[in-house]
């Protein structure tokens, strides 16, 4: 393959920001903030999706970057 050409396949990059392990303030139930840790970080098209644990509950949730206040 010659410098300069391309192959047709992109990596995938890992999204900025947020990483497994992160400790998060979320806001699940209309202003209600849960302690979260982060369990996944997932690339959906151009928005970027966690999936958190919440602290003190049996609960996952999949939210959006726009849900995290802390």
């Amino acid at each position: 393959m010659a410098d300069g050409q391309e192959t047709g396949l992109t990596a995938r990059k890992k999204p900025p920001g947020f990483k497994v392990g992160d400790k998060v303030g979320v806001n699940l139930h209309h202003g209600k903030i849960e302690d979260a840790v982060v369990r996944a970080v997932i690339q959906d098209g151009n928005e970027i999706k966690l999936q958190v644990g919440v602290d003190g509950l049996d609960l996952t949730a999949l939210i959006d970057t726009r849900q995290v206040v802390e």
